[in-house]
């Protein structure tokens, strides 16, 4: 079985303008420029995805271009790969094409999304569904879950990632990070 090709999303490249501080304390542009399209990796190679932002803790460091006396660090290049951020935040925007399902999987992060474009199918491990259109919002909370867009047409949703604590159960067994080839 070959694994599928990176689709093309008819969606624009997503435009990224990263403020901060000059050394007088103004504010400034450090950075606005496209974001190129990457895969997910192994487990879904076709659907794009764009890598926004990425920091390592929280509260976040937000004046290392003055503090260091550097440039400032786009940590999001050396974290491209993180699903979720264990111990900060991540943000990104993931393209489905259409027909596309991702694994069932779980994250321990508090998951925030909003979908800009197009309508997705959130399937949960118990069964249900619910279908996301334009504007609507999910606040994912560490569970067991796919996407399916069921539609003919992409679908576009912007996502905000918090590392999270486990769920613990009441007999004390924790659900952690967890993928499925179902």
């Amino acid at each position: 079985m070959s694994t599928p090709a990176l689709q093309k999303s008819p969606f624009p490249d997503v435009r990224r303008v990263v403020t901060g501080h000059n050394p007088a304390g103004q504010a400034t542009i450090l950075e606005d420029a496209l974001q190129p399209a990457t895969s997910w990796g192994g487990f879904d190679t076709a659907n794009p995805k764009y890598d926004l932002h990425y920091t390592g803790r929280i509260p976040a460091v937000v004046d290392s271009e003055i503090s260091s006396k550097r440039k400032w660090v786009d940590e999001m290049k050396a974290h491209s790969s993180d699903v979720y951020a264990k111990e900060g935040a991540l943000f990104r925007v993931s393209d489905f094409a259409p027909g596309s399902t991702t694994p069932v999987h779980r994250t321990e992060s508090l998951d925030y999304g909003i979908v800009a474009k197009g309508s997705i199918v959130l399937i949960l491990e118990d069964g249900k569904q619910v279908t996301l259109g334009e504007g609507d919002t999910i606040i994912q909370r560490a569970t067991m879950h796919s996407w399916r867009n069921e539609s003919g047409e992409w679908t576009r949703i912007y996502f905000v990632g918090l590392g999270a604590k486990p769920v613990v159960l009441g007999d004390g067994r924790e659900l952690g990070e967890e993928w499925r080839s179902e």
